[in-house]
């Protein structure tokens, strides 16, 4: 599989961590469409919830309200959040450029102070506040889109 999109919604609590045997976890109540190239998960009760992803995952695409989210010992090419609202990332052992879609919100992303990253930020009226050094030659690149939204990056 190498495809994942998520949704969450409703002030959910969420976990995403890598499974080191290329399996999927998640919760027995939540929809899941899946094929060999892409897995469609969506959580939308207000809820906590633990999603396992194969440790290399090619694209996560989340589709975020509201919520809270930690990311965990996850590879991936691309992880893509399109959020509403109030959100918080947290990542721990993560490696992959980060591209955060918003209008009118706030996200925090909370970063190990080891984490190598740039970022970039696009669109109108957005901002990003970042309290963590940044490395013009790093890998990681977070990215800000979208109109009048504000990323705060912040070391945990």
């Amino acid at each position: 599989m190498k495809d994942y999109d998520i949704k969450i919604r409703n002030n959910s609590e969420i976990r995403i961590y890598g499974t080191k045997d290329n399996t999927i976890v998640f919760p027995a109540d939540v929809k899941l469409d899946a094929d060999h190239d892409q897995a469609d998960i969506d959580i939308l009760q207000n809820t906590n919830a633990v999603i396992g992803l194969p440790g290399k995952a090619e694209h996560v695409e989340l589709d975020i309200e509201d919520a809270k989210l930690k990311i965990e010992d996850v590879v991936f090419e691309r992880c893509e959040i399109d959020a509403k609202g109030v959100i918080e990332v947290d990542l721990t052992n993560v490696t992959g450029s980060i591209d955060i879609n918003m209008v009118g919100g706030k996200a925090t992303l909370l970063v190990p102070a080891d984490y190598k990253f740039r970022t970039n930020c696009e669109g109108k009226g957005n901002a990003i506040e970042c309290e963590a050094a940044e490395y013009a030659e790093a890998a990681n690149v977070i990215e800000l889109n979208g109109k009048n939204s504000t990323l705060t990056i912040k070391v945990k």
